[in-house]
């Protein structure tokens, strides 16, 4: 009798430990799936009609520049091949013509604390020109991570 009642207790053992897991890959689903949507949410790309993708990383909290305003941003600029041709911090006058067209356009709105990631078509960056003797060649789409880091 006593085994009769270890082999039924090992089978609801059994079956228990079946449903836990079941229910335990079904809430990872919903909490990968709820993670997947907020990625998908952040990272929503904007395409500009002149061609300009913005894409917020990570949204600020701080202030938004106006036109003339001083900013600070680092920086880490590609080529659509990978390759990292500058990277750093640099401070500018917003939307002045100091930096390429696509900077001041991608900026726009940006809040300090705030992280984009730019594609600069060639018309608002380097155009056909490139960088004679640099390493942006002519016609080159820009891809930029940008941080807003003071205004």
């Amino acid at each position: 009798r006593h085994v009769r009642i270890a082999q039924i207790m090992s089978r609801k053992g059994v079956i228990a430990a079946t449903a836990i897991v079941a229910l335990g890959l079904v809430a990872c689903t919903v909490v990968i799936s709820n993670a997947s949507w907020k990625v998908e949410l952040q990272g929503t790309t904007q395409t500009l009609s002149n061609g300009l993708q913005i894409t917020d990383v990570k949204e600020g909290s701080g202030a938004s520049p106006v036109a003339g305003d001083k900013i600070k941003v680092h920086y880490v600029g590609k080529l659509t091949n990978g390759k990292t041709f500058d990277q750093g911090t640099i401070s500018f006058a917003f939307d002045q013509g100091q930096v390429i067209k696509g900077w001041d356009e991608g900026l726009k709105g940006m809040k300090v604390g705030g992280e984009r990631n730019l594609r600069i078509p060639p018309q608002l960056g380097y155009g056909s020109r490139g960088t004679p003797g640099g390493p942006i060649p002519p016609d080159a789409t820009l891809l930029f991570n940008v941080k807003l880091i003071a205004v």
